[in-house]
């Protein structure tokens, strides 16, 4: 079982990828391998960082044999995928939504169409945006056809859209225990 974990954010090593690692932890303890890619990174590693609608279908002229080929590759091949993203202006960051954008290629495959997806965010203050992000989170994955899981688990209890936390996410005990609730939903489902 493959989980690959998308940080959306520009801080590589910031309040999202603590809050992948914390999911990434459990499903590694539970023998699942897990992968944190930086979407900024593999942005920066094509000719042009989004998309310009270039062709149609995409014929991925603008980076093939990248980084950016390699990650939407794992997304193809991943059983599930978490997406995480800083809050900007009540939305995902626009790192984010380039890599959504350039998802034009998979869409032609067919290649996300029922795989599981989920979300992980995180605000600069307790009601900053967190539930629209989320949504909006929600919104790209049902476009590429996902199915989406929420932080709710048959083994723990009902929970929430996905991890919403406010910064820092170390010291966010409730945010921490809703990544901790999607790991054993995703394994749920995985299983």
């Amino acid at each position: 079982m493959k989980v690959l974990m998308l940080n959306g954010s520009p801080n590589i090593e910031g309040n999202i990828h603590f809050l992948l690692s914390c999911i990434a932890d459990i499903l590694n303890k539970n023998a699942v391998d897990t992968q944190i890619i930086n979407v900024q990174e593999a942005l920066l590693s094509a000719k042009v960082p989004f998309c310009v609608c270039c062709s149609n279908p995409c014929n991925k002229s603008c980076y093939e044999g990248t980084f950016l080929e390699e990650t939407l590759e794992k997304m193809a091949e991943a059983d599930c995928i978490v997406f995480g993203s800083p809050v900007y202006f009540g939305s995902m960051s626009g790192q984010l939504k380039c890599l959504f954008d350039k998802t034009r290629v998979l869409r032609g495959k067919k290649a996300l169409i029922g795989k599981l997806g989920c979300a992980v965010v995180c605000g600069a203050s307790k009601f900053g945006g967190q539930e629209t992000t989320i949504r909006a989170i929600h919104d790209a994955m049902l476009v590429d056809g996902m199915t989406i899981i929420g932080a709710s688990s048959q083994e723990i209890g009902a929970g929430h859209l996905g991890v919403s936390a406010v910064r820092p996410a170390k010291d966010d005990e409730n945010a921490i225990s809703r990544a901790e609730l999607l790991a054993h939903r995703i394994l749920e489902e995985l299983r």
